[in-house]
């Protein structure tokens, strides 16, 4: 098995992600990991943060790997602003490069699946997707 040095040189995207485990289980390659950068500055405000508030596991499908699908599974933490005048009371990290509020794929992955959507669009796009083992609905597609 490959080091951590070695994963992140094959999948640069992940370098903000210190990876835990890696598991291949029917045709899918399962990354888990966290963020280990502190402080994190806050997405209203930009003021830096140590105060976390809460954790919770996200799920984000990325580009395959090797023909098998990949899932990544990451533990992102919510924290609390210290700016009493933010209108956010709280905020949870992105990892740069790697993660956006709300957002279900990765980077790379949307990029594709864009590209993929603009040559042949609903049904056809679908199909190639599924052909390149990056599965997406003919209404993902047409809504990118």
């Amino acid at each position: 098995m490959c080091g951590s040095g070695d994963l992140r040189r094959l999948l640069p995207h992940l370098a903000g992600v210190v990876v835990e485990s890696v598991k291949r289980v029917a045709g899918t390659v399962t990354l888990r990991g966290r963020c280990e950068v502190l402080p994190v500055r806050c997405s209203s405000c930009e003021m830096p943060s140590w105060r976390v508030h809460g954790r919770y596991a996200r799920r984000l499908v990325d580009t395959p790997v090797g023909g098998d699908g990949v899932v990544i599974e990451l533990v992102v933490r919510r924290f609390k602003c210290l700016n009493l005048r933010c209108p956010a009371a709280t905020f949870v990290e992105q990892i740069k490069g790697l993660t956006s509020p709300h957002a279900r794929y990765t980077p790379l992955l949307r990029a594709a699946l864009t590209s993929v959507a603009v040559a042949l669009a609903g049904r056809p796009g679908a199909r190639l997707a599924a052909a390149l083992h990056i599965p997406a609905a003919k209404d993902t597609l047409l809504q990118l």
